[in-house]
């Protein structure tokens, strides 16, 4: 009798949670996203995530139990589905639902906080203004951080504007897509 492995379990402790605001500008999708325990969220932004078929999904972001809003207050739900990261502007993450176990796989590296301002908006979307804060190398500049490989960028300690549904502006984490950003500067310290 072989043993198997329910990659689907909600107990598995190969995998971790995340809850998600995925905003395309026309549409924001809240749901789960499940990656490699190892994985953050912005890795698993970045990276891909494994699926049950392939080695792993890169140019999509898979969510289950989502509810989709529309700009005219619309919604529905949807169990699972796929959303092109080229359309993505943003995730937001609502909340983390990890096993008991520390993550401890990223070496510490000293980095500065900076505050930042961005315009990013979608192909025919009203730009959403984000203030929050980068983290950038020890006399690094913000185009280091902008000049990378990975197609996003985390931002702490976000506020957005417009609001997203429920009325909601303040995320501790943001992903934002550096191809969707129209401008970006360091704020000034006060």
């Amino acid at each position: 009798m072989g043993i198997s492995m329910d990659t689907e379990s909600e107990n598995s402790e190969l995998y971790r949670q995340f809850d998600v605001l995925v905003c395309t500008g026309e549409l924001v999708f809240s749901g789960s996203l499940r990656c490699d325990f190892s994985q953050r969220l912005i890795d698993a932004l970045n990276e891909g995530v494994k699926a049950e078929t392939r080695s792993r999904i890169r140019d999509f972001l898979p969510l289950s139990d989502v509810t989709v809003s529309d700009l005219k207050g619309g919604t529905t739900t949807v169990s699972r589905l796929h959303i092109s990261k080229n359309n993505i502007i943003f995730v937001a993450q609502s909340t983390s639902t990890t096993p008991g176990k520390p993550l401890s796989t990223y070496p510490f590296r000293q980095k500065l906080p900076v505050t930042i301002t961005a315009y990013a908006a979608g192909a025919a979307a009203t730009p959403y203004r984000m203030q929050g804060c980068i983290y950038i190398d020890t006399w690094g500049q913000i185009t280091d951080t902008l000049e990378t490989e990975e197609r996003f960028m985390p931002l702490t300690q976000a506020e957005i504007n417009p609001a997203m549904p429920g009325n909601r502006s303040k995320f501790d984490f943001v992903a934002l897509n550096k191809e969707r950003i129209v401008s970006i500067g360091e704020m000034p310290v006060k």
